[in-house]
């Protein structure tokens, strides 16, 4: 009996509907991985630029000749207008106004401009990589006047560079090797993104139906029916907390492929070059997880019971996502052990923060920590199947809590 109810559950939460609107999410997100790709190509190329000559001097055209080397010249000429027109056709990033005297003032050692006119595409990541390329240009130009100046290309790179900084990172009790701090911190970024949606879309997903589907039974007075079949009322509430447990595993798994290819195109693989898990670690982060959606489910049902019909069960949602949400602001901003105290009890109470931050505890090798998480999860899972069960056993599985207060 208990295997029918659970395959009735799988078969009302996993529809055609749903599982066409993740495949299409799932799907969009691949596709904006390949947009990133392509942007990242665009890095390597020359960058366009128009340059409007307003001095003929030497250190003029030697400006425009080391120009051209590193940028395709779409303009070159003293027209600022033609400039502009050609830029525009083109599509090109900036144009250089070399002004009148250039060449003299620098010649005698006196400091003179390069005007730079911008043409922003937009204000997207993709849209600013030209301007990034066309900075580099610039401080490039500084180094080759000043070796032009110096006649001595050697000396001038000396002086604008007398070192090196070779840099190596302590976190905690892990060595890195020529990484410096920002690139550790960019190995973890993929890491604190992906693993707290994942959360919250199991959450939310599976969370939501749960709550729904228990407050849409009331609604259509299905429920009754179901109360009246020969089962303990336990085994419906557990199989309505398996089922939808399975659907938000499936669901979460077609969105996370699309995902993870959004984010494999600003990893370019440096992850894996540094940090690696193994079988325990990984088979960890998933029991976390696991229990963590338990934990939720169980929550959510609870949660249901409570709900008289389907509108008000849209209110209970939104406690669980807050739920996710704290957990995964506060794990970007920081780390669990350097939270204030009573910070740390609260996210430590919030069951899902230990899938969240399991990552980072298996670099740092703290397992006790999330062992400790485990045990937690077990007895946050416990106590509310217990209350779903016991309060299913009451008239608030036909009343909901609005009934009951209203008798």
């Amino acid at each position: 009996m208990f295997g029918r109810l659970l395959k009735k559950e799988i078969k009302e939460l996993l529809s055609v509907g749903t599982i066409v609107f993740v495949v299409i999410v799932s799907v969009l997100y691949g596709s904006l991985g390949n947009v990133f790709e392509g942007t990242i190509k665009e890095v390597t190329k020359k960058p366009k630029i128009a340059i409007v000559e307003h001095d003929r001097g030497e250190l003029a055209k030697f400006v425009v000749q080391e120009l051209s080397r590193a940028a395709e010249i779409v303009y070159a000429g003293d027209d600022l207008d033609e400039a502009k027109k050609t830029l525009e056709e083109k599509k090109a990033s900036a144009i250089f106004l070399i002004p009148e005297g250039f060449s003299s003032d620098l010649e005698s050692f006196k400091q003179t401009r390069i005007e730079v006119l911008w043409y922003l595409r937009g204000t997207g990541l993709s849209d600013t990589i030209p301007t990034a390329a066309v900075y580099s240009l610039l401080e490039n130009l500084k180094t080759r006047i000043s070796a032009f100046l110096l006649r001595d290309e050697k000396k001038t790179r000396f002086l604008i560079s007398p070192f090196t900084v070779v840099q190596h990172t302590y976190l905690r009790n892990m060595f890195f090797e020529n990484r410096s701090p920002d690139s550790i911190v960019n190995i973890f970024y993929s890491q604190n993104i992906t693993i707290p949606l994942l959360i919250m879309i199991l959450i939310i997903m599976s969370g939501s139906s749960l709550i729904s589907s228990l407050a849409l039974e009331k609604e259509n007075k299905t429920l009754e029916t179901l109360l009246t079949m020969p089962i303990r009322r336990e085994y419906i509430v557990l199989a309505k907390i398996v089922g939808s447990a399975i659907v938000g595993l499936i669901l979460a798994g077609i969105y996370m492929i699309g995902f993870y290819s959004y984010l494999n195109s600003f990893s370019q693989g440096i992850q894996r070059t540094v940090v690696s898990f193994s079988i325990i670690d990984f088979a960890l982060i998933g029991l976390s997880l696991l229990l963590a959606i338990l934990a939720g489910l169980s929550l959510c049902m609870f949660f249901g019971i409570m709900a008289k019909d389907y509108r008000s069960s849209q209110f209970f949602t939104f406690p669980i996502s807050i739920l996710a949400l704290v957990p995964m602001i506060a794990n970007m901003i920081k780390d669990f052990s350097n939270l204030p105290g009573v910070l740390k009890v609260i996210i430590f109470t919030i069951p899902f923060s230990h899938p969240i931050m399991a990552p980072k505890m298996v670099l740092y090798g703290d397992y006790g920590l999330i062992v400790w998480g485990l045990v937690y999860l077990i007895g946050f899972s416990l106590a509310m199947m217990w209350l779903a069960f016991r309060t299913f056993n009451s008239d608030y599985a036909i009343l909901g809590w609005q009934g009951k207060r209203s008798r």
